[in-house]
């Protein structure tokens, strides 16, 4: 008898197009906002979250869920530590609009190095492509988004081309565009930098997502919003505008947000909380989802 539940419940579920590992988040009145989804392997030792509105899930029989935008978080950490689990309030602000929040993870330097770190994320981007629907994702409405060394790593995925028809990116407060400029401005690397990055020129050029941008075809790339916070603000806001520039004269569309008033942490805890922030990335992502 148990037996046949189990599979009467495995019979639904598959029918409903939803995972029976997914729980529905409740607000205080009971009703279902957002559903989790954590920890879905996608080969490779990588694991990635989703956290998706609960409009996706079918309401009846001729009531079926409605396909969200799906926005991809890339965390940051300086490339040596961090985890998909930090997401500030990216999740309630995605969810709330009718997105969905995918947040995925990457192996620290040193046990790989920023290509290899690249690979893990264009992986679960093609994962998210090929499966979402499953989810209730929109494959066709795909945003990356990193914050700091996540930053860092979308704009050189976007700006290489391997992340496969994007909406948009959104590359929130890094000083990694152009590792040149960026190494000639402060004379040496921080720890965090110099861990990734080495000492090698070579490398600081291959790593850097405007090396792709000059060197690359005009038109194909998505639009951007770079964002840049006050810490270290005048080298933060050269960095950014001058990769917005080189962007620009390939035909990208960019959107620039000012953050002199936020500090590298607070514009990522921003979103969500700060209405100059959260209706910047809004109106960015309402554009991008059309």
């Amino acid at each position: 008898m148990i037996g046949l539940r189990a599979a009467l419940i495995a019979l639904v579920a598959l029918f409903l197009n939803f995972p029976l590992t997914t729980h529905a988040q409740q607000s205080a009145d009971q009703k279902p906002t957002r559903i989790v989804t954590k920890a879905v392997s996608v080969g490779g030792g990588l694991r990635l979250d989703i956290h998706a509105p609960a409009t996706v899930k079918r309401q009846g029989f001729f009531k079926p869920g409605k396909k969200a935008p799906v926005l991809i978080y890339v965390h940051g950490g300086g490339w040596i530590k961090g985890t998909r689990e930090k997401i500030y309030n990216l999740d309630t602000f995605a969810t709330k609009r009718g997105w969905m929040l995918v947040s995925v993870q990457y192996t620290p330097v040193p046990r790989t190095n920023i290509d290899g770190q690249v690979r893990d994320i264009v992986r679960q981007i093609n994962w998210v492509r090929n499966n979402i629907s499953r989810y209730g994702g929109d494959k066709r409405k795909i945003v990356i988004m990193g914050h700091s060394a996540g930053s860092h790593l979308v704009s050189l995925i976007a700006a290489k081309r391997l992340g496969g028809p994007l909406r948009g990116v959104i590359a929130n407060d890094v000083q990694a565009y152009d590792m040149v400029a960026y190494g000639g401005m402060r004379g040496s690397l921080p720890y965090v930098y110099a861990a990734a990055f080495g000492s090698n020129l070579s490398n600081w050029i291959k790593w850097s997502p405007v090396t792709y941008v000059r060197n690359g075809p005009s038109g194909g790339l998505p639009p951007f919003m770079i964002m840049y916070s006050g810490s270290n603000y005048e080298r933060r806001k050269t960095l950014a505008r001058g990769f917005a520039g080189d962007l620009r004269s390939k035909g990208s569309r960019v959107t620039l947000f000012d953050g002199r008033r936020y500090s590298h942490g607070s514009i990522a805890r921003g979103i969500g909380k700060s209405p100059e922030v959260t209706r910047a990335v809004e109106r960015f992502l309402r554009r991008a989802f059309r």
